[in-house]
């Protein structure tokens, strides 16, 4: 339990009474607690399985891509789906994949050193449905850089039960309203389900929303309930909001509404987004990976990213143990050390000037940095939550809600926000790696997660 310093630009607490936070604060540390319980009883990879089991039913009668997990490492990888990174495939290779695997190469726009090999289902034909790990083994015994294509989840493997509970003024209360600010640089790219089709009337998230970056929110299935990682870019996006209001937000869509993603999909958008000019690239999402390898996609993306001069800044996982968790883990790959950001999360402990390292964080020598993540304040979505996921007490959400919600996921974009706040108001700063550099030379170290500063009050 530590002291640690506040970012001098954080912002005040939003306007709530004692009585409010106090009671949001002990629902949250209910919901977290029986995390770190479960945790430590089931394990961490028990707890995966029942939820891939969960993810796979919910997604049998849909056209989303189905996956598998890995039975060695718990990780999910997309059906029937390798890469390979290298040159083009030689002919009689190609032969022979397609006539031992079902396999045909496609090319990846945007990243030209990679091939995806796709299944390509033929009546009696060989199929690698439940093998697709096994069978990327075989191959790299045939000197192919070969992995399976991982599906990649948000910041956990799930959240904890309850998921995000109420939070925002009180009735007769005025509303927390955006301040009146310029947008300006650098430009910060968040990858993650999207944000809401919603006009919220208090300012925040205004003209983020585009034809392809909408966050269906109930899209699996179609039904009167929100998805497991409904309203999760909506969230993200509002924390770097807070913390830098005239930030230049670029919302990417490369999760559904569960909070999957296509590893492939992903690092395609990180790749356009640098492209596009942004300078940092936010990822509240996160994976262990089969066999324990570095995913050869995301590391792809990431190199472009370092090559163009971006900083990547990513939720080190819920996972409450030191296996790394990736494209995180790659602060500790020989290369990607100034490139690559890795941020746990930190609690209150018992008072307000506490900091404790989250039980529950994903943590170890790989994480550089934390700030709190052990409920956080945001911008939510519309809608209902489902019973089956918050079987106490589900709750409702209107127009331009609130709610305060628990994760890595949401500690990486507070960093992200700091360093955008510091260039802005400082023009001599010449990159995002500088930024944040000045950010941590305040920060307290926490054996496991870095360099710990507070920045948005919980």
């Amino acid at each position: 339990m530590v002291r640690i310093s506040t970012f001098r630009h954080a912002p005040p607490e939003r306007r709530r009474t004692a009585d409010q936070i106090a009671a949001e604060r002990a629902v949250v540390r209910r919901q977290m607690e029986r995390w770190v319980a479960a945790i430590r009883g089931e394990g961490i990879r028990a707890l995966a399985r029942a939820d891939s089991e969960l993810l796979s039913r919910r997604r049998s009668d849909t056209t989303l891509q189905r996956f598998e997990p890995d039975g060695e490492s718990g990780a999910l990888v997309a059906s029937c789906r390798l890469v390979v990174r290298g040159g083009p495939i030689d002919e009689p290779l190609r032969r022979d994949l397609a006539a031992g695997y079902g396999l045909h190469e496609v090319g990846v726009p945007g990243l030209p050193e990679l091939r995806v090999l796709e299944e390509v289902a033929v009546a009696g034909g060989p199929t690698l449905r439940n093998r697709t790990c096994s069978v990327a083994r075989e191959l790299r015994g045939r000197e192919l850089d070969v992995a399976p294509v991982h599906m990649v989840p948000l910041g956990a493997v799930k959240k904890a039960e309850g998921g995000p509970e109420p939070s925002g003024p009180q009735p007769g209360e005025p509303t927390w309203t955006r301040p009146e600010v310029e947008t300006s640089g650098p430009r910060v790219a968040l990858v993650d389900t999207g944000v809401s089709a919603e006009q919220r009337s208090d300012g925040w998230l205004r003209g983020l929303a585009r034809t392809d970056n909408i966050d269906p929110l109930n899209a699996v299935p179609v039904d009167d309930y929100l998805d497991q990682g409904a309203g999760h870019g909506q969230f993200a996006a509002g924390i770097v909001q807070q913390v830098a209001p005239g930030a230049d937000v670029d919302i990417r869509r490369g999760l559904d509404s569960e909070g999957l993603g296509d590893e492939v999909v992903i690092a395609q958008l990180i790749a356009e987004a640098v492209a596009a000019g942004a300078r940092i690239v936010n990822l509240s999402l996160g994976t262990v990976t089969a066999d324990d390898r570095p995913p050869i996609v995301l590391e792809s993306a990431i190199r472009a990213a370092r090559d163009a001069g971006a900083l990547v800044v990513c939720a080190a996982g819920n996972n409450g143990d030191t296996r790394r968790c990736w494209p995180a883990a790659f602060h500790a790959e020989p290369g990607f050390e100034r490139t690559v950001v890795s941020v746990g999360a930190l609690r209150l402990g018992e008072d307000d000037d506490d900091a404790i390292g989250a039980e529950w964080s994903s943590h170890g020598d790989w994480v550089e940095c934390s700030t709190f993540g052990e409920g956080v304040i945001s911008t939510y979505v519309v809608g209902r939550e489902n019973p089956a996921q918050d079987r106490e007490e589900p709750d409702v959400f209107g127009p331009a809600s609130w709610a305060t919600w628990s994760g890595t996921s949401f500690a990486a974009p507070q960093i992200v926000g700091a360093i955008v706040r510091l260039m802005q108001e400082d023009p001599t700063i010449a990159t995002a790696r500088e930024a944040l550099d000045m950010l941590l030379e305040d920060g307290t170290e926490i054996a496991g997660y870095g360099r710990a500063i507070r920045i948005l009050p919980v």
